[in-house]
């Protein structure tokens, strides 16, 4: 499943969007709940570059854990909360993303895991100081440098997201990926 897919489906997947573009194979709007799929479908579901835009984090979190199957992954992109020009640039955007954000509400043994009804155990977390996929005038060398030392452990990645950010600029974008 490929959620908010665009004009960017991923290859094989079902494409949900609110816009009926090219290869959209679900017309949906995400903050409409439930989605209309059926419980434990999908074994992968691709969330790129869409959370930020959804009003209702814990809805939207707790939609993708219903209709993935047990054991399934999630692969989450998004702007990271540090950097102001990823997260605010684009006046769609209600929030930019954070490790705490998914270790803490979103993980079965996060600190507010109760808060939702979700029970992901996260697999991979990492911050990509330019977008992967970006034009960047900034050299790879220094993005390449600095999304390295920021991805040495959990400890250096939360050091990077409260202090590092603050010096050398935000982290453009996050990925996680969890399992269901």
């Amino acid at each position: 499943l490929d959620l908010g897919c665009g004009n960017n489906k991923i290859h094989n997947a079902v494409g949900l969007d609110i816009i009926p573009l090219p290869g959209v194979d679900i017309v949906h709007d995400m903050e409409i709940y439930p989605y209309p799929i059926t419980s434990n479908t999908f074994d992968t579901i691709y969330c790129y570059h869409v959370l930020e835009h959804v009003s209702d984090m814990v809805k939207t979190m707790e939609e993708i854990y219903r209709v993935g199957r047990d054991k399934g992954l999630v692969y989450i992109r998004g702007p990271h909360c540090s950097c102001n020009s990823t997260v605010w640039i684009d006046p769609t955007h209600k929030r930019g993303l954070s490790i705490r954000m998914f270790a803490d509400y979103f993980s079965k043994e996060g600190r507010w895991s109760y808060y939702t009804k979700t029970n992901f155990s996260i697999k991979k977390i990492r911050l990509n100081y330019v977008l992967t996929d970006s034009n960047s005038r900034i050299p790879k060398v220094i993005s390449s440098s600095l999304s390295f030392l920021a991805n040495i452990n959990l400890t250096t990645q939360l050091l990077c997201e409260r202090i590092w950010s603050y010096w050398f600029g935000g982290f453009e974008e996050i990925e996680v990926v969890l399992k269901i």
